[in-house]
């Protein structure tokens, strides 16, 4: 049995935002053979659901893996087999510091989104991801709830200066990562894309080395590296690219397909 791990973005979808027909039936049959199929991201739990009604997870027992490691789903049961939430007075400080910073706040937590202002970047994430949308100017007043993470964006001429501010004030006490070209992320500590594919292996007594890991941005890193093999797209940054254990072809080209069909199925 192998666990097989996938990016969304630029990996299992292609660039219309799709899953094609090609890859969506690869990974049916992947299952079908008694493969474990996880959907491995950064975005909240909800905002996977779609994509894992579409490959049919809860039929085949696939899970999702959200929040960039922060929380685990099992599909066919409905359950949450991991949380790993932020601490409420850190998350609540770190949206208070933000206020001064040049950068567009996304805060997802259960079906919404909150942000401090109208703006492209969380309005265009809340309708990708069909949540809510909640617009609260003093959004660290009414935070008495535990995220999962903080995700902020910006143009990406304009994102580094701030999100390194956010480093050097956070660093120790949190994990982050640039996710795309303008969105930086900040989670708890500890979880990680490639903690949750351990996690996961444990629970289903699969061995490291039958993980399989599909990605083509940094927030990948992880999982690209604790894989048996770690499978960049041919899409992805030179940053994967130079640690991956094989380059597949571009989630334009059905990069995952064309791997699994070749050394799986």
């Amino acid at each position: 049995m192998k666990l097989i791990g996938l990016d969304i973005d630029g990996t299992l979808i292609t660039s219309k935002k799709q899953i094609s027909p090609k890859t969506k039936d690869t990974l049916i049959r992947a299952m079908k053979q008694g493969h474990k199929v996880v959907i491995v991201t950064g975005r909240p739990t909800p905002g996977a659901r779609e994509l894992a009604e579409i490959l049919e997870f809860e039929k085949y027992g696939g899970l999702l893996s959200t929040y960039n490691g922060g929380a685990i789903t099992d599909c066919k049961t409905h359950k949450t087999l991991t949380s790993h939430p932020m601490d409420v007075d850190l998350a609540r400080e770190i949206v208070k510091f933000s206020k001064n910073l040049d950068l567009e706040i996304i805060l997802p937590y259960e079906n919404t989104i909150y942000t401090r202002y109208e703006n492209k970047y969380p309005k265009g994430e809340a309708t990708m991801l069909k949540m809510d949308y909640k617009i609260v100017e003093n959004l660290e007043d009414i935070i008495d709830f535990a995220p999962n993470k903080i995700l902020f964006a910006q143009d990406p001429d304009r994102i580094e200066e701030p999100s390194q501010k956010l480093k050097e004030k956070f660093g120790d006490v949190t994990e982050q990562v640039k996710s795309a070209r303008f969105y930086y992320e900040v989670m708890p500590k500890g979880p990680s894309k490639g903690k949750s594919l351990l996690e996961i292996a444990d629970i289903f007594g699969i061995d490291q080395k039958d993980i399989i890991a599909f990605g083509d941005e940094m927030n990948d890193e992880t999982m690209i590296k604790i894989a048996g093999v770690g499978v960049a797209m041919g899409n992805a940054v030179e940053g994967i690219k130079q640690i991956a254990d094989y380059i597949t072809l571009s989630n334009d080209e059905d990069g995952i397909a064309y791997y699994l069909e070749k050394f799986i199925l």
